[in-house]
């Protein structure tokens, strides 16, 4: 009798703590919302800016959304902090309509960078290291 008695008073403490342990974390006052500002570290992605969406590394290749009117030129890719991330060159324009091709000259785009047109000093730089041989012939 002595080991029921000891087996039930073990079972009736741990089911009472088990029971204030549920009770103070069922309660409405048990969960506290608290109001505030939501603070965005990244910038912004508009559906019309270009962003990288495919990445060939053995091609060393990047296909490029919404590039089109980015022209024939270098580029310049940046990711959500707007760290420079890469240069490529484009293609001569495909049959898409939204999608550009461009060769990856340096660095390491990623899928979801942001490219952009090189400003023209940068331009004369990026085209005296990589001429194009097919203008010089």
């Amino acid at each position: 009798m002595r080991l029921h008695s000891l087996l039930s008073l073990i079972f009736a403490t741990s089911s009472c703590a088990l029971a204030l342990i549920l009770v103070g974390c069922g309660g409405p006052d048990g969960v506290r919302i608290t109001e505030g500002q939501r603070r965005e570290t990244a910038p912004m992605i508009t559906n019309k800016e270009p962003i990288i969406v495919h990445i060939d590394l053995f091609e060393r290749i990047a296909t490029i959304r919404n590039g089109m009117a980015l022209g024939d030129e270098f580029l310049i890719t940046s990711n959500y902090a707007g760290v420079e991330t890469a240069v490529l060159k484009a293609r001569p324009n495909s049959l898409s309509e939204t999608l550009l091709t461009a060769d990856i000259l340096e660095g390491d785009p990623k899928i979801n960078n942001t490219v952009k047109t090189a400003d023209s000093t940068r331009n004369i730089e990026l085209a005296k290291i990589y001429r194009n041989p097919d203008r010089e012939n």
